[in-house]
C-alpha cells in the first residue's frame, strides 16, 4: 500500500530525531568548555596571587628565612589549596619548603626550570589536569608555579608554589557522570527509533532493490519489485520494473542483432581473407612473372655453360668449384620455378579418381628409399580402404610430401609421425603427426602466408604450405591444424569425396 507520505517528509522527521542527538553531544562539548573557563580562571587567579606572594617577601638573610616570609608563607595552605612551597636563594639554594599531609609524591619540578626561570625572569609553571575524556588515569589535579623574586630589577629568589585543583576536577566528574547517563539513555531510545524508521522506510526496501539488481545482473530479468511504501519508494519500484521490462525487449533485440552482427562478420572476415590472398597472389605472380622473363633465361643459359664448362675441366678441384657452383644455380632454378608454380595453377591438370591412401603411402616409401627420414619412426593408422576423391596425382603427391618432409624436419632429433585417414559424411579426410617441436601460438594464424617460415635462413622459401593450401582448396577442401610448442603439430587435410 503506497504510503501519502513522502520520502522527503519522512527523512525529515528522521533527521529531526539525529538533530536531537547532535544537541545531546553539544551539550557534552559545552560541558568541555566549562572545564576549560573554570581551568583558566582558576590558574590565571593562582598566576596573579603568586606573583603577587612573591613580591611581598624579603631578601634570604644569611640562608635563613625572615619572619615575614615564613608568617606570609604559612597562611597559604588554609587560604588558596595550597599543596606545599619550596624557596630558593639567588644561587637557587633551598632555604625552606613544606609539603601538606594529604599531598601524595609532591616533588618540585626540576632544576632546569628553575635555570630557566633565573635566566628568564619570567614566570613559569606546569598544569597537570585529567581531562573530561581521561577522567579515570592517575595524573594530579594540580598546578605548579615558579616565580622569580627580584629586588630592583635583580634577581635575588625563586618561589616555587605547587596548587591542589581536585575541587574543580571533582565537580566536573560529577557533571560528567550525569550527562553520561543521560546520554547514554537518550541515545538508546533514539536509536531504537531511528533503526526502526530506517528499516521500515529505507534499508528494506533497499535491500529488495538490491537483490533485485543483482539477480539483473546474474541475468535474471523476471524479479519485480512490489509497489509500496513511501511515494519515492513505490516510484523507484515502478521505474525499476519498468526498466527490467525494458531490458528484456532490448536484450531480445540485441540477440538478433548479435546473430545478425555474428553472420555478417563471418562473411567479411572470409571475404577480407579471400582479397588479402588475392592480392598476395598477385604481388607473387608479378614478381614470378618478372624474375621468369628477366631471370629464368639468363639462368638457364649460365646452367649451360656451367655444364659445358665441366667437361672441359679435367682438374678435379676446378671441377668440384664448377659443380658446386651448378648446385647453388639449380637452386636459384628451383625457387622460380616454385613461385610460378604458386603464382598460377597449372596448365596440364588432369583429374582423375584417387585412392588417397595408396599415394600417401607411395610418398612414404619414394622419402625412405631418398634417405630423407632419418631416425624417424612412422607410426601407421591407416586403413585399407577409403572413398575415393576427383583430383590431379601429382599435386596430391606434392602436397603430401611436402607435409611430410616439414613433419620430419620439425622432429630433428628423431621422433614419431603418425598417419591416419577416414571419411566423413561426404568428405574423406587423412591426418599426418608429429612429435616434433611444434608451432607457436603466435604463429599458427600465419604459417599459410606465402613466405612465411620457421626455419634458418637458407632452409626454405616459405612457400610449401601455401602452394599446399592453394591445391587443395581448388580441389574443393581445406586444411586445418593444431599444434602445441614443445608437443608436435597434427595437420589434418579434408577433401570432398569423388
Amino acid at each position: 500500500m503506497t504510503k501519502t507520505v513522502g520520502l522527503r517528509t519522512e527523512i525529515l522527521i528522521t533527521l529531526s530525531i539525529l538533530l536531537g542527538a547532535a544537541l545531546l553531544f553539544g551539550g557534552l562539548v559545552m560541558l568541555r568548555f566549562t572545564e576549560t573557563s573554570l581551568l583558566e580562571e582558576r590558574v590565571i587567579h593562582l598566576d596573579s596571587l603568586s606573583r603577587f606572594i612573591a613580591q611581598s617577601l624579603d631578601d634570604v638573610e644569611n640562608g635563613q628565612l625572615a619572619d615575614k616570609n615564613i608568617k606570609t608563607l604559612s597562611s597559604l595552605p588554609d587560604s588558596i589549596n595550597c599543596q606545599g612551597w619550596w624557596h630558593y636563594d639567588q644561587n637557587l639554594g633551598l632555604v625552606g619548603s613544606w609539603f601538606s599531609p594529604k599531598s601524595n609524591n609532591l616533588t618540585p619540578l626540576s632544576i632546569a626550570r628553575r635555570q630557566q626561570v633565573k635566566l628568564t625572569g619570567e614566570l613559569h609553571r606546569v598544569v597537570n589536569f585529567p581531562t573530561m575524556l581521561n577522567l579515570f588515569n592517575k595524573v594530579p589535579a594540580q598546578v605548579q608555579f615558579i616565580v622569580p623574586i627580584k629586588r630592583n630589577n635583580r634577581f635575588s629568589g625563586l618561589l616555587e608554589l605547587s596548587y591542589s585543583l581536585n575541587d574543580i576536577h571533582l565537580k566536573l566528574v560529577k557533571s560528567q557522570k550525569i550527562v553520561i547517563v543521560y546520554i547514554f539513555l537518550y541515545g538508546f531510545v533514539l536509536v531504537l527509533a531511528g533503526y526502526y524508521l530506517l528499516q521500515r522506510n529505507i534499508i528494506k526496501p533497499a535491500r529488495s532493490l538490491l537483490q533485485a539488481t543483482e539477480d539483473v545482473s546474474h541475468g535474471n530479468l523476471e524479479t519485480r519489485l512490489p509497489i509500496a511504501g513511501p511515494t519515492e519508494i513505490a516510484q523507484l519500484s515502478v521505474a525499476y520494473n519498468r526498466m527490467v521490462d525494458a531490458l528484456q525487449q532490448s536484450q531480445r533485440e540485441t540477440k538478433k542483432q548479435i546473430e545478425i552482427l555474428e553472420t555478417t562478420n563471418h562473411e567479411l572476415q572470409q571475404t577480407r581473407n579471400e582479397l588479402i590472398r588475392s592480392e598476395k597472389m598477385a604481388s607473387v605472380g608479378q614478381l614470378a612473372a618478372g624474375l621468369a622473363h628477366e631471370v629464368g633465361n639468363p639462368l638457364a643459359a649460365l646452367i649451360g655453360y656451367l655444364e659445358l664448362l665441366k667437361q672441359r675441366i679435367k682438374s678435379s678441384d676446378e671441377k668440384d668449384i664448377v659443380e658446386r657452383s651448378i648446385v647453388e644455380t639449380n637452386r636459384i632454378d628451383f625457387l622460380v620455378r616454385e613461385l610460378l608454380d604458386f603464382s598460377r595453377p597449372s596448365e596440364t591438370i588432369t583429374l582423375e579418381s584417387i585412392d588417397v591412401v595408396s599415394v600417401l603411402n607411395s610418398c612414404i616409401q619414394l622419402l625412405k628409399n631418398q634417405g630423407a627420414m632419418p631416425n624417424i619412426e612412422i607410426h601407421n593408422e591407416l586403413p585399407d580402404s577409403i572413398p575415393v576423391i576427383r583430383i590431379d596425382r601429382n599435386k596430391l603427391q606434392q602436397v603430401f610430401i611436402n607435409l611430410l618432409l616439414n613433419a620430419v624436419q620439425s622432429c630433428e632429433q628423431g621422433g614419431k609421425i603418425t598417419l591416419s585417414a577416414g571419411d566423413d559424411t561426404g568428405s574423406v579426410w587423412v591426418g599426418i603427426s608429429d612429435t616434433g617441436a611444434g608451432i607457436a601460438e603466435a604463429d599458427l594464424s600465419k604459417i599459410f602466408d606465402p613466405f612465411f617460415t620457421t626455419k634458418s635462413p637458407g632452409e626454405g622459401t616459405g612457400l610449401g604450405l601455401a602452394i599446399c593450401q592453394r591445391i587443395v582448396e581448388e580441389a574443393g577442401g581445406k586444411i586445418e591444424v593444431e599444434s602445441y610448442l614443445g608437443e608436435g603439430s597434427r595437420f589434418r587435410v579434408v577433401f570432398p569425396c569423388g
